[in-house]
């Protein structure tokens, strides 16, 4: 019996449909005490799978949970994790479509959140092995495409967020360097990053502008290019912004480089609360009965929209 039958290697690949089966007759044989990997070796072998899966192929599947953070080895037990024993008790199918949301939202591929702001996905710019995958898990076309829109959306908000502190340092530095270079040190020392202490202002950071006059900055960040940017606003801060006459929304721009490292993040410029109203969704009823009210929007501003610098000592 071979060393790479007895424990699985890992594999850097997007994982085809029978893999993610796979798994799923794996989580029928673990408790949440876990198992040696000779047990489950021996549970591999009474599984009645149908025919459909050797136990190189439950092997696979054990690896794929492994990748993804599902089972841990402690000691010489592979553990599931709470979620994974939660999994467990879906249908076969749902268990798999929910397994493949966690496989492509966890590796981020570039394709995916090009999706997030539109209601077609084009599938010329999905890559070959998605696309199969995706086609073998989802026969019906309408339901694949919601799958894909669905996780667009939610990889593209996690990428947001993950940007976002970056962001806000941008900001702060930028708000810094300009009253610096207006030899105002000491207000330059009051510049602040509220968000750390409170994220329900309805903006992120505090900054005073030359004749003393505080400015309170709502900082969205964005990778988007082709001379537009794309971020969610929250009911919160559209409020903020439509009371505060101090209030603006400044833009920081990630740029893709070729190089290694960190990107690099700059203000690009800002905008006031009138600038983005019109595009705000409306609380208006569908009809006497229904009421809804909107908590976060997305919006996409042409860079042609966005004020330049930023808006301290602004008129």
């Amino acid at each position: 019996m071979s060393a790479d039958l007895d424990r699985p290697g890992r594999s850097a690949t997007l994982p085809g449909v029978l893999q993610i089966q796979a798994a799923y007759w794996v989580t029928q044989v673990l408790d949440e005490t876990g198992a040696a990997q000779n047990t489950l070796n021996r549970s591999y072998l009474n599984l009645p799978t149908g025919g459909w899966h050797s136990r190189a192929s439950l092997l696979a599947g054990q690896q794929l949970l492994a990748d993804l953070g599902l089972i841990v080895e402690r000691g010489s037990l592979f553990i599931p994790q709470p979620t994974l024993l939660n999994l467990r008790g879906l249908p076969p199918d749902a268990f798999v479509e929910t397994l493949l949301e966690r496989i492509l939202t966890e590796r981020k591929d570039m394709w995916l959140p090009t999706f997030a702001s539109s209601d077609l996905v084009f599938w010329e710019r999905v890559p070959e092995d998605a696309k199969d995958l995706l086609c073998s898990v989802f026969e019906d076309p309408q339901r694949r495409d919601t799958f894909v829109l669905s996780a667009a959306r939610k990889v593209d908000a996690t990428l947001l967020a993950e940007i976002g502190a970056e962001g806000e340092e941008a900001v702060v530095h930028a708000c810094r360097e300009y009253l610096n270079a207006r030899d105002r040190g000491d207000l330059a020392d009051q510049v602040a990053r509220l968000s750390l202490q409170d994220d329900t202002l309805g903006y992120d950071v505090s900054s005073p502008d030359c004749r003393g006059r505080r400015h309170h900055l709502e900082v969205k960040a964005t990778r988007a290019l082709g001379g537009r940017v794309e971020f969610y606003i929250t009911r919160n801060e559209a409020q903020t912004g439509a009371t505060d006459p101090m209030w603006a929304l400044v833009v920081a721009r990630q740029e893709i480089t070729s190089t290694h490292g960190p990107l690099p993040m700059h203000v690009i410029g800002w905008l006031t609360y009138r600038d983005v109203a019109a595009a705000l969704p409306s609380d208006a009823p569908a009809d006497k009965y229904l009421r809804g009210r909107w908590a976060s929007a997305r919006l996409t501003v042409p860079d042609t929209k966005i004020r330049p610098g930023l808006p301290l000592d602004r008129d």
